[in-house]
């Protein structure tokens, strides 16, 4: 998507640890949906917030997770990566593991920089989830005795935290999704896992 303001086209760049992006994106990759039909959900946002961080979420309608990683310089504004174009991301990045890495946007293209190789990924144009903060929030919290969840959903959750830590969940509600907290590492992550209704 391009995004005009007054015939501007939007023009990003950021530079980060190389090692920090691959950990966003491949904790976050874990959350988008594996259902190519589901277009706008087959995908990661990432975004800019504030001075000096990025931050990259991704839901399957089950699931959903937002990760923030601190960037040297510059800022993102909203940018909806294919799952596909994320995993070519993640590839290159991996080839080239010591150095830092470039994004750079221009409209609608998202231009992806490591000492010297380069893809350029077509961002999604789709209307994407816009409550993850009200969702991830912590306010209006009950006690609640038991939930019920897919096991299979929360294996993603180990991958994530790395072998021997330890990853806690939070029941804030009857119906309502759980908090997951994992440890911070090179990324700070807030995720949430819905309730399985019980049949």
């Amino acid at each position: 998507m391009t995004t005009v303001s007054e015939s501007k086209i939007v023009t990003d760049t950021v530079e980060l640890a190389n090692s920090a992006l691959v950990e966003l994106l491949e904790g976050a990759s874990t959350h988008a949906s594996k259902d190519k039909s589901l277009y706008a959900l087959n995908s990661v946002q990432l975004e800019g917030e504030g001075a000096g961080y990025l931050v990259a979420r991704a839901t399957d309608r089950y699931r959903l997770i937002e990760g923030k990683i601190e960037t040297e310089h510059g800022q993102l504004s909203k940018s909806l990566l294919s799952l596909a174009d994320v995993k070519r991301v993640i590839e290159l990045c991996k080839s080239n593991k010591l150095s830092k890495v470039t994004l750079n946007r221009i409209g609608d293209l998202l231009t992806v920089s490591v000492t010297g190789s380069s893809i350029t990924v077509q961002l999604l144009e789709a209307n994407y989830p816009a409550s993850f903060d009200d969702l991830l929030s912590v306010s209006g919290r009950e006690p609640l005795g038991e939930i019920a969840f897919n096991p299979a959903l929360f294996a993603d959750y180990a991958k994530i935290a790395g072998k021997g830590n330890a990853v806690r969940v939070e029941f804030i509600g009857k119906g309502k999704p759980m908090m997951i907290h994992l440890p911070v590492t090179k990324v700070e992550w807030r995720a949430l896992l819905m309730p399985m209704r019980v049949i």
